[in-house]
C-alpha cells in the first residue's frame, strides 16, 4: 500500500497528463508556479487541502480522489464521446452488412438466387457511411482512406456485375480519381485557429 506522498503525486500527474495539460497550463488553473506543480508530481511537498480541491474542481473529481489509489484514471468527457463515437460507427457499419446479409438470405430463400455480389456493394456503401459519418469530426485521414477505398470498391463492384464483359479496364478510371485523393489530403490544410 502507498502512502499520500506516492499517491497525491501520481493522480496529479496522471490526470493533468490525461487532460493534455502541460504544468504551467494546471499552474495556471490553481494559480501557482510550475515550480510548484512540479515539486507536488515529484511528492517532494504535498498540496494543502484547498489546492487539493482547486485540482479537483480543474479535473472534475473529488478530493478524495486524488487521496486514494487507483488503477486507471477516469475517462474525461472527451475520451467517453470518442469512444460512443466509435462505438456508434461501427454500429452503423455494421448495420449496412447485416442489410447486405439479410438482401443475401431472403434472396436465397424466396427467389433462389445466390447474389454474392451483394457483400462487394456492402463494401463502397460502409465507405459513404464512413464519409458522412466523418462529416463532423472532420477527420482527414479516416476521409482519404474512406474515398480511397470507396473508388477502388466502386470500380470494382461494376466490375464484378459487368464481368461478362472482361471490362477490366474500368480500373484505368481509378488511378486519376487515388491521384486527386490523395493531392487533396496532401494540400489540404487544416483550418486556423482563431
Amino acid at each position: 500500500m502507498k502512502n499520500l506522498r506516492e499517491i497525491i503525486p501520481h493522480n496529479i500527474s496522471a490526470l493533468r497528463k490525461q487532460h493534455g495539460l502541460t504544468q504551467i497550463d494546471l499552474a495556471k488553473k490553481v494559480n501557482y508556479s510550475d515550480k510548484a506543480v512540479s515539486r507536488w508530481e515529484k511528492g517532494e511537498v504535498l498540496p494543502d487541502i484547498e489546492t487539493l480541491q482547486s485540482i479537483g474542481r480543474v479535473f472534475n473529481v473529488p478530493t478524495s480522489y486524488l487521496l486514494e489509489e487507483h488503477e486507471e484514471t477516469p475517462k474525461t468527457e472527451a475520451q467517453v464521446h470518442a469512444r460512443n463515437e466509435i462505438s456508434f460507427r461501427i454500429l452503423t457499419i455494421l448495420a449496412v452488412w447485416t442489410i447486405a446479409t439479410i438482401v443475401f438470405v431472403l434472396g436465397e430463400l424466396y427467389f433462389n438466387v445466390i447474389k454474392w455480389e451483394i457483400f462487394v456493394w456492402a463494401v463502397p456503401a460502409s465507405c459513404l457511411v464512413s464519409m458522412y459519418l466523418n462529416r463532423k469530426t472532420k477527420n482527414r485521414l479516416l476521409s482519404c482512406i474512406a474515398r480511397s477505398i470507396l473508388n477502388w470498391s466502386l470500380l470494382a463492384s461494376i466490375y464484378i456485375e459487368f464481368i461478362e464483359l472482361n471490362a477490366w479496364l474500368i480500373f484505368l478510371i481509378g488511378i486519376p480519381i487515388q491521384a486527386a485523393i490523395i493531392i487533396a489530403y496532401i494540400t489540404k490544410r487544416k483550418p486556423k485557429e482563431l
